[in-house]
This record gives C-alpha cells, sequence and structure tokens, in this order.
C-alpha cells in the first residue's frame, strides 16, 4: 500500500507532465534550463485538534496531547513555462517530501514517519513573493498503534501506517535569487480508511516557517495568455472496491472489565454512473448515482451469555439488506489528466442501519488515460472526518463536445 499510494501521486503526475503537448515558449529557450529544483526544510509546530477521547487526555499519561512539532525536507521541481498546463496554473511546483512529527507520547504514538507527493498551486505573485496553496498526499509509517494489551488508550491510530493528507496556504519570499522563505498555516489528516479499527484518525493544525534553497537561479516567469477551454460533457462509469475493519465488543463484558471483541473484516463495492460537464482547465462538476454492497450494513451480532465469549457477528439475511443505493453530487479540480475528486451524497434508497450514516463524503485522486479509461483512490467519510472505507477504482468515461 506504501509502495502504490506513493507512486500513484508522484509517478501518475510526472507522466500527465512529460505527455502534455509542447506549448511556445514564453522565455528564451537558450536561456533556460532544463529542470528548476530546489530543495527545502520545513519546522511544523502547533495543535491537535481535540477530535477524540484519546487526544483529549483519555490515555495512559492522562494528559491531553494537544501539541505536535515536525519536521519536513522536500525536493521540488518548478515548473518553467514549456507546457501548456503551467500557464493554466500559473507555473506549478511539484515534488517529493519527508515528513518526521513529534506528539511528545512516543509510548503511545510513536514516531510517525511520512513519504508523500505534493503540488503548490500560486494564486498571485509578485516581483519577489508568491501567494498559493499547496495539497500533498502519501503514507505515514512508524506509528504506535492500538493494541489491547500493550496500547489499549489508542484509538485514535489503530494501524503501523496511515494515509497522509495535507493542505496548507502560503506567502513565500525571495531572499536572494536562490533563497526562499515560506510562512504558511496547514491542516493535516492521519487515517487507515478503516483498514484497521480503532480508526478515529488525528487531525493537526499548524503554522509552519521554511527555508528552501534553489539550485539554479530562479527564471523569469512569463505567463501567456491561455486558450479558450472547450467545454465538454462526459459519462463516468466507475467500479470500486474495498475492504474495512469493524470491532464488535460484548458490551456487558466490557462493563465488567472483560476484553470480548470480535474483530471483522468486510468487503465493499460500488458501482457508480456520474454526468460530469468541464466547464475550464480547472473545473469538472456532475451528478451521479452509485450501487453499493457493503457487508457491514445490518449485521446481526449476538452477545453470548458468557462474558468471557466473543460476539457471534453474521451478514444480513438477505444480500439486498447490503445493498445501499446514493445520489452525489461531485467536483473535480482537474490538471491535465489527474483530478482531486469529492463527492457528496446522500443514500437514498437502504433498508434502515443506525451504523450507517445517510450522508456520505468521498475524496481522493483520479488519473485519466488516453483512452478515456482511468484509476482513482478514494476516501469514503462520514460526517467529513470519520473514513469509512478507502476505495480502489477504475472507470471509463465517455466523452462529447458542448454544443
Amino acid at each position: 500500500m506504501k509502495t502504490i499510494i506513493a507512486i500513484f501521486m508522484i509517478a501518475f503526475s510526472m507522466q500527465s507532465f512529460a505527455q502534455e503537448r509542447q506549448l511556445n515558449d514564453s522565455i528564451n529557450s537558450e536561456q533556460k534550463p532544463k529542470r528548476y529544483n530546489s530543495i527545502g526544510l520545513r519546522y511544523h509546530g502547533g495543535d491537535v485538534l481535540q477530535s477524540n477521547d484519546f487526544v483529549k487526555g483519555a490515555n495512559n499519561t492522562q494528559k491531553a496531547i494537544d501539541y505536535f512539532q515536525a519536521l519536513t525536507l522536500s525536493y521540488s521541481v518548478q515548473t518553467n513555462g514549456d507546457r501548456e498546463w503551467h500557464h493554466i496554473f500559473n507555473f506549478p511546483y511539484y515534488g517529493v517530501g519527508f515528513y518526521n512529527a513529534n506528539f511528545f507520547n512516543v509510548d503511545e504514538l510513536g514516531t510517525p514517519t511520512a513519504l508523500f507527493g505534493f503540488m503548490g498551486f500560486p494564486l498571485k505573485r509578485w516581483g519577489k513573493s508568491v501567494w498559493g496553496y499547496e495539497l500533498g498526499f502519501g503514507l505515514t509509517y512508524n506509528w504506535e498503534p492500538y493494541n489491547k494489551e500493550t496500547n489499549p488508550w489508542n484509538v485514535a491510530i489503530g494501524s503501523y501506517r496511515t494515509v497522509y493528507i495535507d493542505a496548507n496556504l502560503f506567502y513565500e519570499y525571495a531572499l536572494s535569487p536562490r533563497w526562499d522563505v515560506r510562512g504558511a498555516l496547514g491542516f493535516t489528516h492521519f487515517s487507515n480508511g478503516s483498514i484497521k479499527q480503532p480508526n478515529k484518525g488525528l487531525n493537526l493544525m499548524a503554522p509552519s516557517i521554511e527555508f528552501s534553497y534553489n539550485f539554479k537561479d530562479r527564471p523569469l516567469l512569463l505567463r501567456s495568455p491561455q486558450p479558450a477551454y472547450q467545454q465538454h460533457y462526459e459519462l463516468a462509469l466507475q467500479l470500486g472496491g474495498g475492504r474495512s475493519n469493524e470491532l464488535y465488543e460484548n458490551t456487558a463484558a466490557t462493563q465488567e472489565g472483560v476484553a470480548a471483541v470480535t474483530d471483522t473484516i468486510h468487503s465493499f463495492l460500488n458501482l457508480s454512473a456520474a454526468l460530469l460537464k468541464q466547464t475550464t482547465w480547472k473545473n469538472k462538476f456532475g451528478v451521479g448515482i452509485d450501487l453499493t454492497y457493503d457487508e457491514k450494513a445490518n449485521v446481526q451480532v449476538t452477545t453470548p451469555e458468557n462474558l468471557s465469549q466473543q460476539p457471534i457477528v453474521e451478514l444480513a439475511n438477505s444480500p439486498l439488506d447490503r445493498m445501499m443505493l446514493g445520489v452525489f453530487g461531485t467536483y473535480e479540480f482537474t490538471i491535465d489528466r489527474l483530478s482531486v475528486a469529492s463527492y457528496l451524497g446522500v443514500l437514498a434508497i437502504r433498508k434502515k442501519d443506525p451504523n450507517i450514516k445517510s450522508l456520505y463524503q468521498k475524496f481522493g485522486l483520479k488519473y485519466h488515460f488516453r483512452n478515456d479509461m482511468y484509476v482513482g483512490i478514494l476516501i469514503r467519510a462520514h460526517n467529513f472526518s470519520v473514513a469509512d472505507v478507502i476505495e480502489w477504482n477504475i472507470g471509463y468515461r465517455i466523452k462529447w463536445p458542448k454544443k
């Protein structure tokens, strides 16, 4: 999983860059090196959002985990204007980063370290400064996860590896032709997508400061007018699947201090169809329906009279009780063939189950090939914060121009 996620964000993005057609240079090509790259060191220090009992103080230390520090070492490539999408997105940059955090509770949280890919998008450029935002996605490892015997308090992290998602707003100033300083305010989320429970997740909010060094003097970035986008419609047919982990407790045993838990893996399948309209180089909107098969829907849990025995978990008697029909709206931020996709949906037809929320969300990445096939990875969640499953997708789109 670690390799797949890292390659998906980094290699697919870099592949799309290489395939995009050449644009007439806005900068003298004889004066441009092939690549403008840099390294940076970033310090983060800020708040652990109090989103679950573990960080609020229900832990071995009986103290709130409300502060963290982290360092990020990054390698970046600055686009230079020899591709059309460079101008459309105001000369973005992309790269890879290595992140290490300290929550001052090594015994219960470990020393989490992330490897991730990122892209930065300038919103406004001035002579020596830039204002913009940056998105990162990768994998975090070196956690000290929940263990019912050695680490029973940690309901935030249930696995050794989690997804890393980061977003920040930044302001950067050029100290010299090769040195930059940056201030930012960022949000970071850690979750394993319910692959392993418990999975309350961790959410961080922190300012940061970064110093970076450019290996060559930064280029003169002259933006060319972008051509008018030819709007089009598309029908996207998508098949997705994943697995989620659920823990079923013998509640009577828990009240008596006896650990009796059934650890179960459930399968998840999803078939969807969406009608989308791409209105600009960057924005795509749509609506759709999806048919979901979720094994954890309406499971039947039998609690034994013997408190030391685990609950008996059986799937719903009828396959229809595990099926749900949803309707959703979707938005995609498109970067050539790569999309950052978000969905907001509601389960319109289903057998009522209090453990499955009617309102659901998805967030993730999609990459489109030239033959209109695409692959994707989405995190399906509820309450805009609790991950239910990591959904791996393959799809095909049918496109036609707007008349």
